[in-house]
């Protein structure tokens, strides 16, 4: 499974939820079809495959259950208020939240869902964004460490 491509897809989904829209079937499957016409590799003409869409699913349902706690979250190390974000930087700091948090996954590090965070924040946003997503998990992530 490739991790880095199914977080593309669960991204996709839950901006377009958050924005008021299905962000379901469709959007996923809309999702691997642009990542295939794209040209990423390793996407087979079947993906996402089991493990790939169950990651997927337990992604978008942490983030989305757990909107509340990751906003305050966020909010807590951001010099923006959320309602001033773009929404797709917000989309990728809830989920690296998520990860960081509740994903409880000794597969991946907290530096490497924050590496993750930034590369995505470098291609779906702006050219800062890269920059403003790790400073805010940077600090996210040393206070779970100094929890611990």
């Amino acid at each position: 499974m490739s991790r880095a491509i199914a977080r593309k897809a669960a991204m996709q989904m839950i901006y377009e939820q958050t924005a008021g829209g299905g962000g379901g079937e469709d959007t996923l499957q809309l999702a691997y079809d642009e990542m295939r016409q794209e040209g990423l590799s390793p996407i087979q003409k079947d993906d996402p495959g089991v493990a790939e869409r169950a990651w997927i699913d337990r992604v978008v349902h942490g983030v989305l259950d757990h909107r509340e706690e990751i906003d305050r979250e966020i909010a807590r190390y951001s010099t923006w208020p959320l309602e001033r974000m773009a929404l797709v930087d917000l989309t990728i700091l809830r989920m690296a939240v998520w990860e960081l948090r509740y994903a409880n996954d000794p597969d991946v590090p907290g530096k490497v869902a924050i590496a993750a965070a930034v590369e995505m924040a470098k291609v779906y946003s702006e050219p800062d964004s890269g920059r403003f997503v790790n400073g805010i998990l940077g600090s996210i992530f040393r206070s779970a460490e100094a929890e611990t």
